[in-house]
């Protein structure tokens, strides 16, 4: 997928500063040659090359903005929007979710769809399939430079293999070989990522996380998943698992088989919510159980990690709705005393697509990735 952005002769360290250049203007929106000098530890006249050869190649534009303090107006260099699009599909046990990104990640189109309880593993095939050809024959006449595909998806995954392992809440997904189904489809380079991670990322580009070294993202949608940002770098763990908090257990009672996790207590699917649905209801003793519960979890997980933020998506966690206050209270209660006191919890600002945006995001960081110097 990187061909198009590194050309023949890049070195691979060269390749690795454009990218690397190319991906911190993504996230940061824009900024001066010299910013991006000081911020990357790369000499400023380096910069000052490789952003002239990516403006030559149209990947970057340079406007002119303000005053700098001698009365001059400061050059501002950022994506070209119109260099191409990037196409992000999520898929939970729910539902399906697409959007079209310009270059710079700006959303140009989204569209989502109830996914029907399958009965049987080929009529999910179907499924996927049908909502893959729909949504991208409205893509197709409405954009003309698309890139690369970004396909989210819930579970535990094989990055490599572009597989979903297995997915409680979705049984017929076992060893479903999501990507390369999607690839077929679309005729496009494609990624895989995990759908939370996905979401972290779009929080850390254009979200609540904008801006944080160290945050964590937790969502409750079909299950529950988070994404972590450590020292400025989405992780995925060792064996491409992190984040899969979903399947934290929690001990109720002697009979540790009779135990359940985070997945299984207190996501939309184990509470029979539908949060698509006009109005949704979630008793008052349900939303405190299940705020106390996650709460806890996240006064444990902020123990481990020490993040700036803890971000909160998902439909059920709206600040304005049922369960938001308990889990704050909960969390600032047993919460480490100096965590409680600098650790903020913080509502997505992505909405319902961040998965879906987020993974367009790795679209684009795959097809222009840094190398390994």
């Amino acid at each position: 997928m990187g061909a198009r952005a590194n050309g023949s002769s890049a070195s691979k360290s060269e390749s690795h500063k454009r990218n690397l250049l190319l991906q911190t203007l993504h996230r940061k929106g824009g900024a001066s040659r010299l910013q991006m000098a000081r911020e990357l530890d790369i000499s400023n006249s380096r910069v000052c090359d490789l952003i002239e050869e990516m403006i030559a190649e149209g990947l970057l534009l340079e406007e002119m903005v303000g005053n700098d303090r001698r009365g001059r107006r400061g050059v501002v260099v950022r994506l070209n929007p119109a260099y191409g699009q990037l196409i992000g599909f999520d898929m939970e046990a729910k539902r399906f979710r697409m959007v079209v990104t310009d270059f710079a990640g700006k959303i140009l189109w989204q569209h989502r769809q109830a996914l029907k309880p399958p009965r049987s593993r080929q009529k999910l095939i179907e499924e996927i399939g049908g909502f893959i050809d729909q949504a991208m024959g409205e893509v197709r006449s409405k954009f003309h430079q698309p890139i690369a595909v970004g396909v989210a998806a819930s579970g535990v995954l094989d990055l490599k293999k572009g597989q979903v392992l297995h997915y409680d809440m979705l049984p017929y997904a076992t060893d479903l070989p999501l990507r390369d189904l999607v690839a077929s489809q679309v005729q496009l380079p494609c990624v895989m990522e995990n759908n939370i991670r996905a979401m972290t990322l779009a929080e850390w580009v254009n979200g609540a996380g904008k801006g944080m070294h160290t945050f964590l993202c937790v969502a409750v949608r079909s299950g529950v998943g988070a994404g972590l940002i450590i020292n400025g770098r989405l992780r995925a763990g060792k064996h491409g698992l992190c984040g899969e908090a979903g399947y934290m257990v929690l001990p109720d009672g002697p009979d540790s088989s009779k135990w359940k996790n985070l997945q299984q207590t207190i996501s939309e699917s184990a509470l029979e919510i539908d949060v698509d649905a006009d109005r949704w209801v979630l008793s008052e003793e349900m939303a405190r159980h299940s705020g106390e519960i996650l709460g806890s979890q996240l006064a444990s997980m902020a123990a481990i990690i020490d993040p700036e933020a803890i971000v909160l998506a998902g439909e059920m966690l709206q600040p304005a709705g049922p369960v938001w206050p308990h889990v704050v209270s909960t969390f600032n209660e047993h919460a480490l005393a100096e965590l409680a006191a600098h650790v903020r919890i913080l509502p997505a600002q992505t909405g319902p697509f961040g998965a879906a945006v987020g993974v367009a995001h790795r679209a684009l960081y795959e097809a222009f990735p840094m190398a390994v110097v």
